[in-house]
């Protein structure tokens, strides 16, 4: 299995990590970048994720596939 076929839902997995985590600090603490909130961080982490793991299964399936 080539791991190079993945870096692109690799990447999108982490910059989602990254985006839940910081929109969970923001949640703590409590902050906002005016009409940014934590909320907004959350959500589009999440779908980062989900839009991530849809690509790596397709990329999955094509390549036991042939």
């Amino acid at each position: 299995m080539d791991l190079k076929k993945f870096s692109l839902p690799i990447i999108l997995f982490l910059l989602g990590m990254v985006l839940i985590t910081m929109g969970a600090a923001f949640k703590i603490l409590h902050w906002d970048l005016g009409f940014i909130d934590a909320n907004i961080f959350i959500a589009v982490g999440s779908l980062l994720d989900i839009v991530a793991s849809i690509i790596a299964i397709v990329k999955l399936v094509l390549m036991y596939k042939k």
